[in-house]
């Protein structure tokens, strides 16, 4: 099968055209960018038509196309990631906030902390306690109803409410 390409262009225009539908699909799934599979498969049949299949014991052609062709778009997304990863680094390290807007975000959290003091002290004791059980002791709903002997339904209704509350409570500032 890899005898298809050989050193004529038709020979490789006509496999160009055969599997070109087929990778760019595999690649769009991949990257969800359309620009960057035409680009990539551009690359990926460059690579192909300069080293001949080197490789000519290949059984399954399309299998080792899209398992090449994969390889190299997950490849490039990596790099892609880790250079944006590393290009976000860069910005966030020489961005330092200034005094004043650290002091305004400082009094701010003090404020909300405060407040959302007041509006969990507000609430029914057994909302608190189901609060309390479920995010500084990170209990799940299951392991909170067998510590109290109430169902796992009522936990739920008892979160979801003291929830509800805390949320129209920071109502005026969200």
């Amino acid at each position: 099968m890899a005898k298809v390409i050989e050193n004529q262009h038709l020979d490789f225009e006509r496999f160009f055209m055969t599997h070109y539908k087929v990778l760019f699909g595999l690649g769009y799934r991949l990257c969800g960018d359309k620009e960057l599979t035409k680009d990539l498969l551009q690359s990926f049949f460059l690579e192909l038509w300069e080293s001949r299949f080197q490789s000519q014991n290949i059984q399954y052609l399309e299998a080792y196309l899209k398992k090449a062709f994969h390889r190299k778009v997950v490849k490039t997304l990596q790099k892609n990631t880790t250079q944006q990863v590393a290009l976000k680094n860069q910005t966030t390290t020489f961005s330092v906030p200034s005094y004043e807007t650290l002091l305004i975000n400082f009094q701010t959290e003090k404020k909300q902390k405060k407040q959302l003091e007041s509006a969990i002290n507000n609430l029914p004791i057994q909302q608190k306690e189901a609060l309390s059980l479920r995010f500084k002791e990170g209990l799940d709903y299951e392991e909170i109803a067998n510590s109290t002997g109430k169902s796992q339904q009522t936990i739920y209704n008892q979160i979801h409410s003291a929830i509800q509350k805390l949320r129209k409570s920071f109502h005026p500032i969200f």
